[in-house]
Parts: C-alpha cells; sequence; structure tokens
C-alpha cells in the first residue's frame, strides 16, 4: 500500500485538532491584564498541548519517510493514535480549567500516555516492516515513564507534574547526534542531520 494517503489524512486530522483547541479557549470577561492573566492555566496547557503535538507531527514525518509501504497493521495502529490524539482539544479544556484536580490531571496525562504507546507500536511495525531491528531510544523510555507518573501521581503535586511533561516534551525538540548507531538498530532519536545519514 501506498504511504501517501496515509499521510495526507495524518496531517488533516492534526490540523483539525490544533484548529479545535484554538476554538475552545475563551476570551478574558474583561478587558484588564489580570483578566486576561486569569486564563495563564488555561493557556499554559494549550501551549503544553500544541507542543505536544507539533513534537508528534514532526516525528510522524519522519517515521513514515523511511516506510516505502505500509500494510494493515500500520493503518489501524494510525488510526489508534489518532484516535488517542483527537482527545487532546477535550482533555486541554478540562485541565485547563481545573489544572490542580486528579481527574482532569489523570485524564490529561493519561492520553498523552496512550499516544507514546500507540505511536511507538506504529513505528516499531514501520521498522519490523523495513526488515531492521527495533530498539527504543532513551528519550522514548523516559518520556513514557515521565507520561505514565504524571498520570498516577500528578495529583500530588500538579506543578512539577507539568514541569516534568514539559520538560521531557522539549527534550524532543533539540537535535540528538546518533554515535555507533547502524542501519540495523534505528531508534525513534530522528532528528538526525543528513550528514549522519550519509555516513550509516
Amino acid at each position: 500500500m501506498e504511504k501517501n494517503r496515509l499521510e495526507a489524512f495524518s496531517d488533516g486530522v492534526l490540523a483539525i485538532i490544533i484548529t479545535i483547541m484554538i476554538l475552545e479557549l475563551s476570551q478574558p470577561v474583561s478587558d484588564g491584564w489580570g483578566d486576561l492573566f486569569a486564563l495563564w492555566p488555561t493557556l499554559l496547557a494549550y501551549l503544553l498541548s500544541f507542543v505536544f503535538i507539533a513534537i508528534y507531527w514532526v516525528n510522524h514525518h519522519q517515521i513514515f519517510h523511511m516506510a516505502d509501504k505500509i500494510n494493515v497493521g500500520i493503518l489501524w495502529c494510525n488510526i489508534a493514535w489518532l484516535f488517542v490524539m483527537s482527545f487532546i482539544p477535550f482533555t486541554t479544556a478540562w485541565v485547563g480549567s481545573y489544572p490542580t484536580s486528579w481527574a482532569p490531571l489523570a485524564v490529561y496525562f493519561a492520553d498523552m500516555t496512550l499516544a507514546c504507546i500507540t505511536f511507538h507500536l506504529m513505528f516499531y511495525l514501520i521498522v519490523r516492516k523495513s526488515g531492521k531491528k527495533f530498539k527504543l531510544g532513551i528519550r522514548s523510555i523516559l518520556s513514557f515513564a515521565v507520561y505514565l507518573l504524571a498520570a498516577c501521581l500528578g495529583g500530588f503535586c500538579p506543578i512539577a507534574a507539568f514541569i516534568a511533561v514539559a520538560v521531557v516534551s522539549g527534550w524532543w525538540i533539540v537535535p540528538i547526534r546518533k554515535k555507533g548507531a547502524t542501519e540495523e538498530i534505528p531508534t525513534l532519536e530522528v532528528f538526525v542531520d543528513e550528514k549522519d545519514d550519509s555516513e550509516k
């Protein structure tokens, strides 16, 4: 199967998710700076969610760049990942309204955890279809652990949970140069420059 339709469909769904997120933002109740600052939990939740989606969009592009063909398993795994991602506007709005409550925090970070799981499963299927071995990078393992811990324990210290998730998410923006990696052991550390690719 060709991958172009899947990529176009995924791009469209992610664009709609971001659009819904911005439409969920409420205006300040008045025209004062204090009214704007009162919305800081909602705005910060929106920022974190936007960065989260953007990082996954970049990684989605990267992993499908290595795929020549796709199969039904990859298609359905991509659908499952998009299904999880489609809940982000809902969880963002809820946690933005109640940033220190257990249930919104648990659901918000649990959605991130499920997105991490479904995305890595999709990556695994793509790598296996290309005939290569699969190995997770340290960022992938730590990201899953942080999302899961934030979902389970974030209610104890919401600020720490948000900071930990923000730091892990920001880590994915920073390019990491692979050392000693070969074509036979790809990882999800997909931010590699062209020079690295040519040396493999």
